[in-house]
């Protein structure tokens, strides 16, 4: 079954932060708890297409090795909780749109609804714009309702539909 995504954008401003929520850029080094995030963020979503720890490792990998475009470390971030990373949002320069573009955003379902992940889009939309960005893209599965909705309050809107992007 082909699954299809929806391509959206969102022209760059200057975005506040919510009082209490900590965030900080991220590392070389979180690689491996970032693959945890991922795995633990996807499970049982409209986006779990089975895959194990060990694939969601793999999918770090590629990202730290630009095969999703550019990785933007500087323009990423995550948000933790005690030992783990709760939320993240991880930025790549993406050629096909020609601007920035969301490679993930994930949070663990156990910290979900809390703002966090709206803290750390804003947070990268910030840092885009520092580094003269003027709009940010993403792909987002169509039926993922409340990532959609999401998207949608940060001021995102469809630009197409993907097949199997």
């Amino acid at each position: 079954m082909t699954s299809h995504r929806i391509a959206m954008s969102c022209p760059l401003t200057r975005q506040g932060t919510k009082q209490g929520i900590e965030y900080r850029g991220v590392r070389r080094g979180d690689q491996e708890d970032l693959a945890i995030l991922l795995y633990a963020a996807y499970r049982g979503t409209v986006d779990d297409d089975g895959g194990t720890y060990a694939d969601a490792r793999q999918e770090i990998d590629r990202l730290y090795a630009c095969a999703y475009g550019e990785f933007l470390p500087g323009c990423s971030f995550v948000i933790e909780e005690g030992e783990f990373i709760a939320s993240a949002s991880l930025i790549t320069w993406w050629k096909p749109h020609r601007a920035p573009l969301i490679a993930f955003t994930m949070t663990r379902p156990e910290y979900q609804r809390r703002g966090y992940a709206i803290a750390t889009i804003r947070a990268s939309m910030n840092a885009l714009i520092d580094r003269g960005d003027e709009r940010l893209t993403l792909v987002v599965t169509d039926g993922n309702e409340r990532a959609q909705q999401l998207y949608a309050r940060l001021g995102f809107r469809p630009i197409s539909k993907i097949d199997s992007f």
